[in-house]
C-alpha cells in the first residue's frame, strides 16, 4: 500500500526558494565629460523622464554615457522631483566598431525621417545622411533647418538611451547625394526594386561569410517614397552602389531601411 504523501511532507522537502528582485538599470546621456566622482547634474527633461515617468529611486542602476564610448555607472541623487544629479564611478571605454554603418536615407514627407532616425541610432549605425531628393524633400525649410537638427540629435540620445548604445551617431545636415564624401575603402548597397536587384542574401553571401572584410565603412542607401530619381540612381551605379532586393513585396522607406540595416548588421556582426 502506498504511503501518504501530504502536502507539509512535500513542502518540507522542497529547496529553499529565494526570491531575487530585479534592479532596473537606466542610460543617462552626459553632454561633456565624464569624471570619476564628479557630479553630473541632469537637465529638466532627464531629471522629469526618470523621477516622473520612470521611477526611479537610488537603488536602481544608473549609467552615464558621454555618446563617445564612454560610460560609467553611477549613483543618483535626488534633491527634489525637479532636481537631481548622478555621481560617476569607474569610468569604462568602448572601442568604436571595426565596421561603421552610415545610412544615406531619403527624405520623405512627414515624420518618417524621425523614426527611421531612431531605429537607426537604436541599431547602432555610425553616421546618418539624410538626402534631399527629387521624389520627396520632406518639406525641409532652410530657416527650421537648426529646429530640424536639434529634434532629430534629441531622437539620436533618446535611442541611444534605450538601446544602451554608448555612441551617438554623427547626424550630418540633410544634402543632395553627390555632396557626399565617400570613404574610399567601402563597401556600398543601395535598396532598390529594379527586376536585375540581387536578392540581398544571395549578395551578403557572394561576398563571404563576412561582408566587411577589409572594410571598415558600409554605406547603405534608401530612397524616400516613390524610390530615388533615375539620374539618382544613376549617380549611385557609377559611385560604385550594389542594387540589392529586400523582398518580393514593396516596402515604405522605413521599413526598407529598417530591414537594409539589421540584416547588414547581423551579417557582418557590427
Amino acid at each position: 500500500m502506498a504511503k501518504k504523501y501530504d502536502n507539509r511532507q512535500r513542502l518540507a522537502n522542497w529547496p529553499i526558494l529565494i526570491t531575487v528582485f530585479i534592479v532596473a538599470h537606466f542610460f543617462v546621456y552626459a553632454a561633456g565629460e565624464i569624471v570619476e566622482g564628479r557630479p553630473i547634474e541632469l537637465d529638466g527633461e532627464t531629471v522629469h523622464h526618470l523621477l516622473n515617468v520612470l521611477r526611479v529611486n537610488e537603488t536602481d542602476r544608473i549609467t552615464a554615457f558621454d555618446g563617445s564610448g564612454t560610460t560609467a555607472p553611477c549613483m543618483i541623487e535626488i534633491k527634489n522631483r525637479k532636481s537631481a544629479a548622478v555621481i560617476p564611478g569607474k569610468i569604462q571605454k568602448f572601442n568604436p566598431p571595426a565596421v561603421r554603418l552610415h545610412l544615406l536615407q531619403g527624405i520623405s514627407k512627414g515624420p518618417a525621417i524621425d523614426s527611421i532616425l531612431r531605429m537607426a541610432a537604436e541599431l547602432g549605425v555610425w553616421e546618418m545622411h539624410p538626402i534631399a531628393c527629387a521624389n520627396g524633400n520632406g518639406g525641409l525649410r532652410i530657416d527650421r533647418l537648426s529646429q530640424r537638427m536639434e529634434r532629430w540629435r534629441a531622437i539620436a540620445i533618446g535611442a541611444c538611451r534605450q538601446s544602451h548604445n554608448p555612441f551617438l551617431p554623427k547626424i550630418n545636415e540633410p544634402k543632395q547625394l553627390d555632396r557626399i564624401d565617400f570613404a574610399r575603402r567601402s563597401l556600398r548597397v543601395a535598396a532598390g526594386l529594379a527586376d536585375g536587384a540581387i536578392p540581398l542574401r544571395e549578395f551578403l553571401g557572394t561576398v563571404g561569410e563576412n561582408p566587411s572584410r577589409g572594410v571598415g565603412d558600409i554605406y547603405l542607401a534608401v530612397g524616400p517614397e516613390g524610390n530615388f530619381s533615375d539620374s539618382e540612381w544613376q549617380f549611385l551605379r557609377q559611385s560604385g552602389f550594389i542594387e540589392v532586393s529586400l523582398g518580393p513585396r514593396v516596402l515604405t522607406s522605413e521599413t526598407a531601411a529598417l530591414a537594409l540595416v539589421a540584416s547588414v548588421q547581423l551579417a557582418c556582426g557590427c
